[in-house]
């Protein structure tokens, strides 16, 4: 039977409302972090050194664009790097040129633990270095400017890291073993010496929302802390996100599961210091360090900052839980 001209309309515009309602979704951005993959919800910036901090000149040394500080940000992997693209060529070659002269002045230390000696230079672009007690190198490439320091009087493992660094596009996932820092992979497939990787994003679309993945290695003689207790010790004391932290739901902890393995996940409404009001995702997983395979210290935590939302309109408390469960159900070992 024919629809009625009025139904019709009626119908129509039913259906034009709802596709209406519908948001355009921005495409989204596979990322690696440490040895595990991830998936974003769109386009998004990743804090790295800034420029200052890589000369020793600023606290607070990870930070996106407009300054705002990612002061979870860790990037451990044998030892601690500095990763910038804002040290431009002439920036790096003079702090190499710094390095060789103070090198050169050290030995003149009466005192073994204050001298150290330059063990290779290839080029303008890296430098290999040696002390009593820590080694490490510089290195450019491709506009990254990138530091490392290992606790090791052996310059080996400086020699090893810089033999198998490449730069990385933001974006690109590395399919080869190895380990994901922002800008920089490291192949590998040997155990890692040590490792905790931890990265925050910044979506584009909305720089209210910080999504930050840890990947750590589960160490013997560290507090083992059960899942939930992790959870709990995030909110309470590691983070310092607000002077209160309010969890949602009568029983606010529930199973969510990283990359297979079960984890404690909790959301929260957050109270900054200022009073203001913000939302928090949180997953932790236990690590095992008597396991016959890696298996590290997981913690996903996706924040609402409503002050760094450069005046486009933050997301809800419902579309920040939801962008949390979607990361969560993307991490993969990669």
């Amino acid at each position: 039977m024919a629809m009625k001209f009025g139904t019709m309309h009626r119908y129509l515009a039913m259906i034009f409302a709802v596709v209406s309602s519908v948001p355009t979704l921005a495409a989204q951005q596979e990322e690696c972090v440490g040895r595990y993959r991830l998936t974003l919800p769109s386009d998004a910036q990743v804090a790295m050194t800034t420029e200052k901090a890589f000369n020793g000149r600023q606290s607070s040394p990870i930070r996106f664009s407009d300054d705002l500080t990612a002061s979870l940000s860790s990037f451990l992997y044998n030892g601690t790097f500095l990763i910038s693209r804002s040290v431009s060529q002439g920036e790096f070659d003079a702090l190499v040129t710094q390095a060789r002269s103070n090198a050169a002045a050290s030995a003149q230390s009466p005192y073994a633990d204050q001298r150290f000696s330059v063990v290779k230079v290839s080029g303008k672009q890296s430098l290999i270095w040696k002390a009593a007690t820590t080694s490490g190198f510089f290195t450019y490439i491709d506009g990254t400017a990138i530091s490392f320091l290992a606790r090791s009087g052996s310059e080996q493992r400086a020699v090893d890291v810089l033999d198998h660094l490449k730069v990385r596009a933001d974006g690109e996932v590395p399919t080869m073993p190895g380990v994901c820092l922002p800008g920089v992979f490291i192949s590998s497939s040997q155990p890692d010496y040590s490792r905790e990787v931890g990265v925050t994003f910044r979506l584009k679309d909305h720089p209210d929302v910080l999504i930050y993945f840890r990947d750590a290695k589960a160490l013997t003689g560290q507090p083992k802390l059960t899942s939930r207790q992790k959870n709990e010790f995030v909110w309470t004391s590691e983070f310092g996100v607000g002077k209160a932290v309010k969890l949602h739901g009568a029983f606010p902890w529930r199973t969510v599961k990283l990359d297979g393995r079960e984890g404690v996940g909790s959301f929260a409404t957050i109270t900054r210091r200022d009073d203001s009001t913000d939302y928090g995702y949180l997953v932790t997983v236990q690590g095992d360090p008597d396991a016959a395979t890696d298996t590290p210290d997981l913690l996903l935590y996706v924040e609402r900052n409503d002050a760094a939302s450069q005046g486009k309109t933050p997301v809800t408390a419902g579309e920040l839980e939801k962008i949390g469960e979607e990361v969560a159900a993307s991490i993969r070992r990669r």
